[in-house]
Parts: C-alpha cells; structure tokens; sequence
C-alpha cells in the first residue's frame, strides 16, 4: 500500500535525521495539527506531541539499535564532533531542529561527557511561525526596545516567539545580536540564518550565553540582545551586564506564569535585578496558544 506524504517542508527537513523507513512512515502524519515533536522509546512505537498533546502511533516499535543508528545521522557519523552538544544531552540538526538524548550518562572526573546506552530520543521540529507580528507590534513598541521576558513551560514555542519579536525589532532599524548558545534561534547556515531574524541582526553561535554577550557587547553595539532560555546563574550575570551598559534585553524562562516564576529562587534572583518590567507568558487551550502580557510588579493584563 502506497502511503500518502503531506507537505510539510520542517518535517521533512527534520526526521531526515531517522532511517529512511522510519522517516517515510513519520511523513504520512505530517500536517495533522503541526508536529512539533516526535519520541522514540526503546521498545515502544514512535509518540508524536502537537498542541493538543502527545499521542502513541501505530508504527512499529523503536529498537536500541535504530537509537543508535539515529544519534548516528544526526551526528553525520562524526558523533566526538558534537562532544560539546552531547555534554547538554542534545544533539543541533540543521534547520534549527533538535535531537535530545536520553539514557545512561558518561562521566569524566564528575563532568557530564554524553550519553550513552540509548533509551529514548526526541525530535524537536522548528518552525518559523507567520502571523505573529500584528499580535507582537503593539508590545514590542515603536521607539527604542526595553526588556522583556517571555515565559512559558517547555515546548509553548517561547524560541518561535523571540524569533519574531526579533525579526520585528531588527526590521525596524534597530541593531539586534543574539546570543544563540545552542544554535536553535537562527539555526546559521554557512554564516547565514535559517531563520528569518531581520536586516539588522547579528548572531553569535554555539558560546556560552555569559561569553557571548560580552563579546557582542563590545564588538556589535547592539540596542537589543536576544538570548534562549535562562537557566543558570551565568546567564543572570549576564543581563547585568547588559543592563549596566543600556543595552536591553529579550530573554526567555521555563515558568507557567509570574507566580510560577517567583517560586524559584533562581529567577527570583533574576527579577531581583531589575531589568525586566514586563513579561509575555504563552498558555495553551484547547491545542491554540495564547499570549498574556504581565507587569512583574504583580499586576497584569490581558490580550
């Protein structure tokens, strides 16, 4: 039976990571509800996650060995040239697409090195989303940027959002860096992104986002700096720096809400320093996302 393959060119681009029997099977679902991620578990068929949730295909199950055949293409056969990646559990795929490990960690002299020993993988698929910018325009504004945080739990598509209100601020005549650690915002390609970040954007990859934003700061003068993703006390290091230098900042965090957010105490930190005053938070119902715009002094309004 011939099988039926939708379009749907970041899918495409994506699962080409996987065998190509594997891959074939994935693209008969492409276009149902926008995949945004697919699991393969040792042992298990193949999971996909959309917005209305994860769900169990009827594919036959992964093995260890197509785990490991898997890490071997994302990596191009050269997996010790991803050593630095792989430290994070995560291997970078062209296109901005994502391939996350699990399974047994190696260690040297108490460092994380890899993953070995392959249970599951996750295949992230990014997309460069149309249709934000009227919704964006009135909070990124019309004079000079300011600080603003973007929250939402993992998977709410925080990157897809700071990729546009980039691109936004960049198209107005602003200079823009971003500091793309993971190679996931603009996704470079021969020196040039992927994605669509604006005629002003300059972006420094694959350097801690601390390293990073000292070197864009000093050589790129940007009005804005971009950066995924805070995580660690080197990042809130970081934003001060920036802020010391009146540079603004756009920064994303894992938080439900601004409640959420607070409970933390890394990020209560973060809010200790006073850069941001403003917060975007992403939800989700019914499949669709939302966007709430939220005063970090505890009031908030709705759009």
């Amino acid at each position: 039976m011939k099988m039926e393959v939708k379009k749907d060119r970041a899918f495409q681009q994506a699962v080409g990571c996987l065998s190509p029997e594997r891959a074939a099977e994935l693209l008969t679902l492409a276009g149902q509800d926008g995949i945004e991620e697919v699991r393969l578990r040792a042992g298990w068929p193949p999971s996909v996650r959309t917005g209305s949730g994860e769900r169990q295909t009827e594919f036959a199950p992964a093995t260890a060995q197509e785990l490991r055949e898997t890490l071997s293409r994302a990596a191009r056969y050269s997996v010790h040239s991803y050593a630095e990646s792989m430290k994070h559990g995560f291997i970078p795929l062209e296109g901005g697409h994502r391939l996350g490990l699990c399974g047994t960690v190696a260690e040297e002299n108490g460092q994380v090195v890899g993953v070995r020993g392959l249970s599951s993988v996750n295949l992230r698929v990014a997309r460069q989303i149309d249709g934000l910018d009227d919704m964006l325009r009135p909070w990124v504004g019309n004079g000079a940027p300011e600080s603003v945080l973007l929250l939402a739990p993992p998977g709410f598509g925080k990157t897809t959002l700071l990729r546009a209100w980039v691109r936004l601020v960049s198209d107005a005549g602003y200079p823009v860096s971003v500091a793309d650690e993971r190679g996931e915002i603009a996704a470079l390609r021969d020196g040039v992104p992927q994605f669509d970040l604006g005629r002003c954007t300059d972006v420094l990859e694959g350097c801690a986002k601390a390293q990073a934003v000292l070197m864009l700061l000093k050589t790129m003068s940007p009005v804005l700096l971009a950066m995924d993703e805070i995580t660690a006390p080197e990042d809130l290091r970081a934003i001060a720096v920036c802020a010391h230098c009146g540079t603004a900042v756009l920064a994303s965090a894992h938080a439900a809400n601004v409640d959420d957010l607070r409970r933390r105490p890394l990020y209560r930190a973060l809010l200790a320093l006073g850069v941001f005053s403003h917060a975007l938070v992403i939800t989700r119902h019914d499949g669709s996302r939302h966007y709430r715009w939220e005063r970090l002094e505890g009031t908030s309004c709705s759009s």
